[in-house]
């Protein structure tokens, strides 16, 4: 009855984190309204652009702003979904590589066409690579834990523990880096 009452407890905690992580994507993901809808549809653009320093906006070059903002970005689109990954690997009983990270791409494609519609943010297919590759580490995370403690309510006790600690200490870092710029 105690092992029943520890995985319940588990799961509990897990889910309370996950449903704690979704209001927080959904908080970052859906943060601001624009008055015109923008979509980008050619992939590996953005990311280029950032990575070169040049704004696609206004043609210039303005390397320290722009540096910041890309950097940010670029990682920030990763990271905030290597949770996802790691959540969904965790709840399905397909522990899949492909599949699961296919699902998280699916998430990510949801995100970007109800961002376009309601105009919270630019549609871009860069998004939709980048937090894919998020969710793809996330997924073998998850895989990687699994294969380390060969036992499922292991790991599900591992990320119930360590996630907030990991997603607090990760929230802090990018508001740090976010307010030097």
């Amino acid at each position: 009855m105690r092992k029943e009452k520890k995985r319940i407890f588990i799961n509990c905690l897990l889910y309370g984190v996950f449903v704690f992580y979704v209001a927080l994507l959904i908080l970052i993901l859906f943060r601001t309204r624009h008055l015109e809808r923008s979509i980008n549809l050619i992939p590996l653009r953005g990311i280029i652009s950032f990575l070169s320093g040049n704004d696609l906006v206004s043609n210039r070059d303005s390397a320290n702003v722009l540096h910041a903002f890309a950097i940010s970005n670029l990682v920030g689109n990763i990271v905030i979904f290597v949770p996802l990954g790691v959540y969904i690997t965790s709840f399905t009983k397909n522990k899949g590589v492909w599949k699961n990270t296919l699902l998280i791409m699916l998430v990510s494609i949801l995100v970007e066409i109800i961002q376009v519609i309601f105009r919270f943010g630019i549609g871009d297919i860069d998004d939709i690579i980048l937090n894919s590759i998020g969710g793809l580490v996330g997924v073998l995370i998850y895989r990687l834990m699994l294969l380390m403690c060969k036992d499922d309510l292991k790991v599900r006790r591992i990320i119930a523990i360590f996630a907030p600690i990991t997603g607090i200490v990760s929230f802090v870092i990018l508001f740090l880096y976010n307010s030097r710029y």
